[in-house]
């Protein structure tokens, strides 16, 4: 029974999250450790640029004939050809790869910039974030605590049976 009830909340737990505003949608897939994001435009001016927030992220992918830039913490995508914008109604894919070196799931603003020159921020939208230091303690500690236990067990099992053996 445990089992099943395992396998339903894993088939229940959502992997997608859609972010809008009245000119941009931002649907949001996550796959182990690839975060795509699917940009549609919603407005009446091509989508021109794409910015997302990440951390401990590699391997990004935009769409064809779009120039990327990656920093630290900022993932940029744009392009200056109007045959390769997105255009109103129109999607695009971009996409990165996760590392394992402390990224969780987090929100962040992501933006998306119209040929028109107008900037449109979608808040909240799922990133991968810094893993935050109470985690790192916190794991540490709760490890710390059963070496600790799992050492006091041994130590009075030990006891017994050198107490039983005299």
């Amino acid at each position: 029974m445990l089992a099943y009830v395992f396998i339903a909340l894993t088939i229940a737990t959502p992997n997608q999250a859609e972010f809008k505003t009245d000119q941009v949608s931002i649907k949001v897939d996550i796959q182990s450790n690839i975060f795509k994001y699917e940009v549609t435009n919603l407005g009446a001016s091509p989508i021109v640029g794409f910015e997302a927030q990440h951390h401990a992220s590699y391997n990004f992918i935009v769409p064809d004939g779009w120039h990327k830039e990656d920093s630290s913490d900022l993932f940029k995508a744009w392009t200056d050809d109007l045959e390769l914008a997105i255009g109103p109604g129109k999607t695009a894919e971009f996409s990165m790869r996760v590392s394992s070196r402390g990224a969780v799931l987090g929100r962040a603003p992501a933006k998306v910039r119209f040929q028109s020159g107008q900037t449109a921020t979608v808040p909240n939208v799922w990133s991968p974030s810094p893993e935050p230091r109470s985690y790192i303690f916190l794991i540490a500690g709760l490890t710390l605590f059963i070496i600790l236990l799992h050492t006091a067990a041994l130590v009075r099992k030990n006891r017994r049976r050198t107490s039983q053996a005299h």
